[in-house]
């Protein structure tokens, strides 16, 4: 049998912390977030977004970007009304992600893109804020193997929103990582040994049969859009019955993704 891991238990306890967090304050925490509103896609993941922080008493506000990006970015990040500004991928022509984060500034970028709290992340401070993929992935991986110390994981994907940020935490807490990526020339030697793949390549049917040890298990943190519908990385229909889990796409990390999200805009909104 193939377990199904799904992260809603997990994004519930998350909104609880949030709801916890803001209790007694007097204002609702703003994230104003940019996007395309062509973008069907985007349009629909954000409204998501707003219905599960407005059920924590915090706000997401949707606007389009406007001729000048980075003055737009600038002019919002020193607005004292909003807590947290996050743009919305794909970013319009000739913004860069490093360029979106300086505009934003460390204090309301809850990406965790701004190099400080990138940094801070690598040294391993307290304070730091992880992109909220990586911090789902990471709580995610905490709930199939409790605890971490000497846990073997291997990372595919080396992406600056989830597996270096991720890295991070998982060696924080006493995992051991394996980190692959595009140039990693046997992948299946470095996966079939760990105790938990995960995955965000955004590579269809990646990983497959040959890259999992028997009962082994996978956490897919890829989503990607294809004409057959939302699907990860990992084959699910060759690691049915041969993988002991496997994360729903994309309802094992997503829920747990947005949930994070929420609660790092609340954490970036002054107390009181």
């Amino acid at each position: 049998m193939t377990a199904v891991f799904t992260g809603f238990v997990l994004a519930r306890r998350v909104q609880d912390q949030t709801r916890a967090l803001l209790a007694g304050r007097g204002r609702a925490p703003v994230c104003v977030t940019l996007l395309d509103p062509g973008n069907a896609p985007a349009a629909a993941y954000l409204a998501r977004q707003q219905a599960l922080a407005a059920a924590v008493r915090v706000t997401i506000r949707a606007i389009g970007w406007g001729a000048d990006p980075l003055a737009q970015l600038a002019a919002l990040a020193a607005d004292p009304g909003i807590d947290a500004v996050m743009p919305l991928f794909p970013l319009p022509a000739g913004l860069t992600p490093r360029a979106a984060a300086l505009a934003i500034g460390p204090d309301k970028d809850v990406d965790g893109q701004h190099p400080l709290n990138a940094g801070a992340l690598l040294l391993g401070h307290d304070t730091a804020r992880a992109p909220a993929t990586a911090q789902a992935a990471f709580l995610c991986t905490q709930d199939i193997l409790g605890d971490l110390t000497g846990a073997e994981v291997a990372l595919v994907g080396a992406s600056n929103l989830v597996g270096r940020p991720l890295a991070m935490l998982l060696t924080g807490a006493g995992a051991t990582v394996t980190l692959c990526h595009v140039a990693t020339r046997d992948l299946a030697a470095h996966t079939r040994r760990a105790d938990l793949i995960v995955t965000a390549a955004g590579v269809p049917g990646l990983i497959g049969r040959d890259h999992v040890a028997p009962g082994g298990r996978v956490l897919d943190v890829a989503v990607i859009r294809t004409p057959a519908g939302l699907v990860g990385d990992a084959d699910r229909a060759a690691l049915t019955g041969h993988a002991a889990l496997i994360s729903a796409v994309p309802d094992g990390v997503g829920p747990v993704t947005t949930a994070c999200l929420i609660r790092s805009i609340a954490q970036a909104a002054p107390a009181g």
